[in-house]
């Protein structure tokens, strides 16, 4: 065991995958690092399984190229949507030649923990609980020894997840909104129909991803809206016709047996950070839902990001507005693909034809999935473009029925889609005018004109 170094750079509060690349970023710039694990092994869970191509890219920045290691079987090559009209699937590559990478959790953890604790800079404590932050003192207690220690850094990092000690002790609010339930199954021996791909299969009451995690493993997750049964034959009713027939046995099997991990799927807008001395990074900042698989990849470029900020302050506003956009489109993608009313519809299937006939189209998405791409009118002239093709199928559709008025009703309808967006924007500059103008008249009237657009009560 390695001797607690005298006097570190850093402490990482959380030995997770976006922890230990947090550790190897700082050590490769010859930083000392203290990081420090609350729990005391690997635990498996239902995690982080898919990495897009910037990613892996921070990875092979750090010495690791988890695509040469461990990874026998074909992944990271894009995504395959199925369309819930049973149409021909479609698929979307990477754009460039890039690869992504899908594989086990406890895989991906087992390897960076190796490379974090076998670094020359790095000192990982596991069963290691953080108990206390003064400034840069931060105090932690090795409960395998019973031994408490104190240490003071110039930058402590919080990468401790949803339930983070780091923004605890910031005394920053957890203001998570429940979306919905996942439901992860792992499959043995089976093939997917797109081998390497992730599958995002519509249809269902919730949408579906499945994507191969091991030689012999495939992970099928089911997106379960938070109304609806958890009971495993329920969930077989309502899923199995969209499931491949080629894993339908399987999958029923795995439900019969109960072999389901649960998750609940949040949203928590990214606008906390920290502060200067104490950063935080990954989900401790905030998360969306699952539906675009950027979690582990948005941690790794915080990571990434906040090594090479000279200050927090440029962190803080470079993340800020590269996540909007990600988190726009998670937010965007799953509305698109779970609701059922006639815009929904429309603009799902001007999409599939936006895909079908363009591939600069698709290129654009895969960039804009994959978080290469992070403007937000890019972001927007693609979506625009959708609207505009939904709505005109919709004008066409009442037109040949002669149906004049409800082309207006139709019309107004797509008013939610305009909103999300906005929406979203009012909520982060909210945010955001609380930290950098806090108590201030001018935030005070921002925020009441914030509060009547949501129907609120006006601030007192």
């Amino acid at each position: 065991m390695k001797l607690l170094h005298s006097s570190p750079d850093v402490a990482v509060i959380g030995a997770g995958p976006v922890g230990c690349v947090t550790a190897l970023t700082y050590a490769q710039q010859g930083a000392k690092v203290l990081l420090l694990e609350a729990y005391s092994q690997n635990v498996k869970c239902f995690a982080g399984e898919w990495l897009h191509p910037p990613g892996v890219q921070i990875l092979q920045q750090v010495g690791i190229d988890l695509n040469l290691k461990r990874i026998t079987y074909p992944c990271g090559k894009g995504f395959v949507i199925f369309p819930e009209d049973g149409t021909t699937p479609i698929q979307l590559d990477y754009p460039d030649g890039e690869v992504g990478l899908s594989c086990e959790h406890s895989t991906i953890l087992g390897i960076l923990r190796e490379a974090a604790a076998s670094h020359d800079n790095i000192q990982l404590l596991c069963d290691t609980k953080v108990t206390r932050i003064d400034g840069q003192k931060i105090t932690f207690e090795q409960r395998n020894q019973g031994v408490t220690h104190t240490a003071l850094v110039n930058t402590i990092v919080g990468a401790d997840g949803r339930a983070s000690t780091a923004r605890k002790i910031l005394g920053i609010p957890n203001q998570s909104i429940p979306i919905s339930f996942m439901a992860g199954i792992l499959l043995k021996d089976v093939e997917l129909p797109f081998e390497g791909f992730g599958h995002v299969v519509l249809g269902s009451v919730g949408p579906v991803l499945m994507y191969r995690v091991g030689a012999e493993l495939v992970r099928v997750c089911l997106d379960v809206p938070r109304y609806f049964s958890r009971d495993p034959a329920t969930l077989w009713k309502a899923y199995n016709s969209v499931i491949p027939k080629t894993l339908q046995p399987a999958f029923k099997q795995a439900l019969s047996r109960d072999e389901v991990a649960w998750a609940v799927n949040l949203f928590c807008s990214r606008v906390q950070y920290g502060r200067t001395g104490l950063a935080l990074v990954g989900d401790a900042t905030g998360y969306f839902h699952p539906i675009t698989a950027t979690g582990m990849t948005i941690g790794f470029l915080d990571s990434d990001c906040l090594v090479r900020s000279q200050r927090f302050e440029d962190y803080q506003q470079e993340r800020t507005f590269r996540t909007y956009v990600p988190e726009l489109l998670a937010i965007t993608l799953y509305e698109v693909f779970t609701k059922q009313d006639e815009s929904a519809t429309a603009l799902r299937h001007a999409i599939y034809r936006l895909w079908r006939s363009d591939p600069m189209e698709c290129r654009h998405t895969m960039q804009l999935l994959s978080g290469r791409e992070t403007k937000l009118l890019s972001f927007s002239r693609s979506f625009l473009k959708g609207v505009l093709l939904a709505m005109a199928e919709v004008v066409q559709n009442n037109v040949r029925q002669q149906k004049w008025l409800q082309i207006v009703r139709d019309l107004v309808s797509f008013n939610q889609w305009l909103y999300i967006p906005i929406k979203l924007a009012l909520l982060r500059a909210k945010k955001l005018l609380k930290i950098y103008f806090n108590n201030s008249k001018i935030t005070t009237k921002i925020l009441d004109i914030y509060s009547i657009t949501q129907n609120e009560q006006p601030r007192n």
